[in-house]
């Protein structure tokens, strides 16, 4: 058993005493908006991780509030990230992650399962701000 799936699997059994994570088809504009609290709540004050190729490092650190991102609670390897998240750009290793507070994001879609991967996810359609943005900024990841 991989370290990644015992990291989801634990996420979906602490998710799941709170609400349901959405099928992998369910479209993101059919997941309700909830707010960045809630979702702090039903992750037990844990953060999000926003993987990061090596031309994001700098991109992201003073927020990013014009575009959509995908996050996930799970610690993932980098190894396995890509394909566990089944990310866009897979020959783009993501040795990085940003760490951010979901009680200071103003808007969240999900839980969801990851379609063609095997992750949990969460969509932040307004983006995030700088202050939801851990103070250490972006964090290796191995």
């Amino acid at each position: 058993m991989s370290s990644s799936w015992l990291a989801t699997l634990l996420d979906q059994e602490q998710i799941e005493t709170t609400t349901k994570i959405t099928s992998h088809v369910t479209p993101v504009v059919d997941m309700p908006d909830r707010t960045g609290a809630d979702v702090a709540h039903e992750l037990g004050s844990r953060l999000f991780l926003r993987y990061l190729t090596k031309s994001q490092l700098v991109e992201f650190l003073q927020g990013s509030v014009d575009r959509g991102h995908w996050v996930t609670p799970t610690p993932i390897s980098s190894t396995e990230v890509v394909d566990w998240l089944a990310l866009f750009a897979p020959g783009e290793p993501r040795e990085h992650a940003l760490l951010l507070d979901p009680s200071k994001i103003e808007l969240v879609r999900g839980p969801s399962w990851v379609r063609l991967g095997s992750g949990i996810e969460y969509y932040l359609p307004a983006g995030f701000s700088k202050a939801a943005i851990l103070d250490v900024g972006h964090v290796r990841v191995r």
